[in-house]
């Protein structure tokens, strides 16, 4: 059976795109996936059975069995991948999890927020559509639920501003560049009172 380009390119990746015989990794030399037990000698397709190889290495190699050393070295690697991936998958779901809370938060924070149209029904404040985008990036630069909300009051109070969401984005990223220069000045403190 044909091996799938996703389990091609899960072992390429798990090997580090190097050669398991040789080590020559690419670009310098072509890769395969080679059979480290031959499915002429009974190997099957899993991938504690399957490694990076260069050209030279799988064809020389050929239908012969490699040595039980060899063998038992790349089914650990192959379990030590599989757990790897599987905390991985558990990290990007978490990170999900996260994303959804934000994206969440951040709503529940904004539409307490309205204003009246010509007709005086309430409306919530629009926004744009790449605002989870948006929100996840302030997150990832140190904002929290609290600086959120503070910017968000700031940005729905704003007389003079034409656009809330970019103002609301603007004072985000004053606040962030505010704080990183914080942090600059504590570690420059630290290096001077330590003498580095």
């Amino acid at each position: 059976m044909a091996l799938s380009k996703r389990l091609r390119f899960e072992i390429l990746r798990r090997d580090n795109h190097a050669c398991r015989y040789c080590g020559a990794t690419a670009p310098d030399v072509k890769l395969t996936v080679d059979h480290v037990i031959p499915t002429s000698l009974g190997g099957s397709d899993e991938a504690s059975n399957l490694v990076a190889a260069c050209a030279p290495c799988n064809s020389g190699k050929s239908s012969s069995s490699p040595d039980a050393a060899h063998v038992a070295d790349v089914e650990q690697k192959a379990l030590l991948w599989a757990e790897a991936m599987k905390i991985a998958t558990i990290e990007r779901d978490c990170d999900r999890e996260e994303r959804k809370v934000a994206h969440s938060d951040f709503l529940e924070i904004w539409n307490r927020w309205t204003y009246a149209d010509k007709s005086g029904d309430r409306k919530n404040v629009p926004l744009p559509g790449d605002w989870k985008t948006s929100v996840e990036r302030f997150y990832a630069a140190g904002l929290d639920y609290d600086d959120l909300e503070e910017l968000i009051e700031s940005a729905m109070t704003c007389k003079t501003a034409t656009d809330t969401f970019r103002y609301f984005c603007g004072c985000c990223w004053t606040r962030v560049r505010q704080t990183q220069e914080r942090a600059a000045a504590i570690i420059s403190g630290w290096e001077s009172t330590n003498g580095s």
